[in-house]
């Protein structure tokens, strides 16, 4: 097929346009000219071993149009300590050692998992390991976005539910602001982390199971 001159400019033209707005992607380097990474990045701020922190989270499911909404206080210690406390929609306690993770809900009765923290519990260890250990988990490899940005995307199918795990840091705070779980099903988790508090002082009973109130 024969391009006349003039379509040929106009798709000379087009890709010039393309090119500009898309320019060549760039390795993101740290400040010392190295590659980022969480160790590296923890390096700059002093160890973090507990932390606690307000938390908002919304979830976006595959075919549903609400945006599922809470809110509540999560605790961290390590090495396998997580508790969170959510106070909205409905008070609920779900609390991980190790690997045993606990649902109380509003009524103080044990509960099976919401479907809403799901991924919230599987990513429960994995978290407190991102967060106070600062290392990508096994299974998952780093891709930095921007000095403060980093993805960790699966290398195997042993990683769970996730095909995507996103960390967004404040450039001055060792913690994320933002955590975003994208599962393989194409459902989403955003969880703010807020007002956080670094190395408080954290009773161990703070982490082991609600007692179930008796019938």
């Amino acid at each position: 097929m024969t391009i006349s001159a003039h379509r040929r400019a106009a798709l000379c033209a087009a890709t010039v346009l393309l090119v500009a707005a898309c320019p060549p992607f760039a390795e993101v380097r740290g400040a010392d000219g190295a590659p980022p990474s969480l160790a590296a990045r923890a390096a700059r701020f002093p160890a973090v071993r507990t932390a606690t922190a307000d938390f908002t989270q919304e979830r976006e499911v595959s075919l549903v149009e609400e945006v599922l909404r809470a809110n509540g206080t999560i605790a961290l210690a390590a090495p396998a300590s997580f508790r969170l406390d959510v106070t909205a929609p409905e008070p609920m306690t779900l609390v991980t050692a190790g690997t045993t993770t606990t649902v109380i809900d509003a009524a103080g009765k044990a509960t099976a998992i919401p479907a809403e923290f799901a991924g919230l519990a599987a990513f429960a260890k994995t978290l407190t390991d991102l967060l106070l250990g600062n290392r990508a988990p096994g299974g998952f490899r780093e891709e930095w976005r921007d000095p403060d940005t980093v993805a960790l995307t699966p290398t195997s199918a042993d990683a769970g539910p996730f095909s995507e795990i996103t960390l967004a840091f404040p450039a001055d705070a060792a913690l994320p602001e933002t955590i975003t779980l994208r599962e393989r099903a194409g459902d989403r988790t955003t969880i703010r982390l807020v007002k956080p508090t670094l190395n408080p002082a954290l009773d161990p009973a703070r982490f082991q199971p609600p007692a179930p109130k008796a019938n």
